[in-house]
């Protein structure tokens, strides 16, 4: 997906919403996997929730985490900061601001996080060329209809208001950017849904509470999806 240790192409073109379900589309098809569970967070959330309208058919059941299903509203000065063509290029490429403010205590870890670990998330961006697409994908949040994702994403809440297959909603109560709400709003609208608070959790909450959300994943399985 071009954000660990895989080959990052440096043009941010190359990073689209599109494209990314495309890579896990092809990514499922080449393992030859049936029956899938997807797990999304942030834009995992999109970009799997995307590929599971796509193939319904091979969907066994889904777990939504702090994620965007919607068009939402967007900060005034997250969009100045990160929206702002070539100067949130600069920012984010040249002098590092998204992944400095991103990976450090406080935000968005709610628990310690080791020194170790933070090094870890900055580990594969060192310089400005491995940062297109910290860059890109702020810019391709959809902030009115007429953005490029705007249906795209919109097309995800319509459709899982319908869909009954079992959904797992947990959001964290400290995530600045999605809130409690949303993801009760998500697992009530859904015919086959629960959801799950992860209390002292941020945005990040596979790290803070990793444990405790495969412990709910496992259960959520076993009981709904009816997985061994």
């Amino acid at each position: 997906m071009r954000f660990g240790l895989s080959d990052k192409p440096s043009n941010e073109s190359a990073y689209t919403l599109r494209r990314h379900v495309e890579l896990v589309t092809g990514l499922v098809e080449k393992l030859q996997l049936k029956g899938v569970t997807i797990v999304g967070q942030d834009w995992g959330g999109p970009i799997s929730l995307r590929y599971a309208i796509d193939h319904q058919d091979n969907v066994r059941s889904m777990v939504i985490l702090n994620t965007m299903v919607r068009m939402r509203p967007i900060p005034l000065l997250f969009t100045l900061a990160f929206r702002n063509g070539g100067f949130s290029s600069f920012l984010i490429r040249n002098l590092d601001v998204f992944s400095k403010i991103a990976f450090r205590h406080g935000w968005p870890f709610r628990r310690p996080v080791e020194a170790s670990v933070l090094e870890q998330y900055r580990m594969p961006h060192p310089d400005a060329a491995s940062r297109a697409g910290i860059a890109a994908f702020p810019k391709m949040i959809p902030g009115n209809s007429r953005h490029p994702n705007a249906g795209y994403i919109s097309k995800i809440d319509t459709f899982l208001q319908t869909w009954n297959v079992p959904v797992l909603v947990m959001f964290s109560d400290g995530d600045i950017a999605f809130k409690i709400a949303e993801g009760q709003r998500i697992a009530d609208m859904v015919p086959n849904g629960r959801f799950q608070v992860i209390r002292n959790a941020g945005h990040y909450l596979r790290e803070d509470a990793g444990e405790e959300i495969a412990q709910h994943m496992v259960t959520f399985l076993k009981d709904e999806a009816r997985i061994s």
